[in-house]
């Protein structure tokens, strides 16, 4: 059993087995751990992560910054075999058989796609990377917006999968649950308020039906100042006659 939990979709987190958050006191040595953790097991070279971390300092001033932060890493983490941080000579990486890391078994579990995996990673997404978490660091704030959207991007992907297989399931409240989380994260997507429309007429909730399709209108309107696509009314005009689009 992994001995560490590190939460990185939504707010960041380190927990040990015992459950308490433990407080890195360094907020380089938070982005450092966050970046090892994206990819557990992979060794990052301390070149690599003292450029990311320190990148304004000159070459001595931020590997002594990195030998800090793994330092107050070590008095934070806990003890034991395996232990969390593998350092060998000039790499140092996240040990997967010490650690679990949702963002790692997310994205695990969108590639093997099953309808349960996929419910699973649709559970583990509780938010976009790092959510709220920045360094006035230029390097680590770009990779950091590489792999937000990224992971976003492979979220909506699995919500999507995940609602179709939802849709011809019937599982009805399920697929509204899963389709207003896709639109949280991309509102202009009409494919999933035409689903909405749907699942709601299937409930008999015809009003529900009527305000998403408007919802749809006046977001496609306000983003990009457009109409919905024909699909969209014919839908709405089948589903809810007599009704004025």
């Amino acid at each position: 059993m992994a001995r560490l939990h590190v939460t990185l979709l939504g707010s960041f987190r380190v927990q040990p087995a015992s459950g308490r958050t433990l407080l890195l006191p360094l907020r380089k040595a938070q982005g450092l751990l966050a970046y090892l953790a994206l990819r557990p097991g992979q060794p990052h070279f301390r070149e690599t992560l003292a450029t990311l971390l320190w990148g304004d300092r000159a070459a001595a001033e931020a590997h002594h910054s990195l030998r800090q932060a793994l330092f107050a890493l070590r008095q934070v983490l806990p003890d034991g075999k395996p232990s969390a941080l593998v350092i060998q000579g000039d790499s140092v990486a996240l040990n997967p058989a010490a650690a679990d890391v949702d963002a790692a078994n997310f994205q695990e579990l969108a590639a093997a796609g099953t309808p349960r995996a996929l419910e699973q990673a649709a559970l583990l997404y509780r938010g976009d990377l790092l959510e709220g978490f920045a360094l006035e660091e230029e390097s680590f704030e770009e990779w950091l917006r590489v792999e937000r959207d990224r992971l976003r991007e492979l979220a909506i992907q699995t919500l999507g999968r995940l609602l179709a297989h939802q849709m011809r399931a019937g599982v009805v409240e399920a697929a509204i649950q899963t389709a207003g989380r896709l639109l949280a994260l991309d509102p202009l997507q009409e494919s999933v308020h035409r689903a909405l429309m749907r699942l709601y007429v299937r409930q008999g909730r015809r009003g529900a039906a009527r305000r998403q399709y408007q919802f749809c209108l006046d977001g496609l309107q306000a983003e990009l100042g457009v109409g919905p696509e024909a699909e969209t009314i014919q839908l709405y005009e089948r589903l809810l006659p007599g009704t004025s689009s």
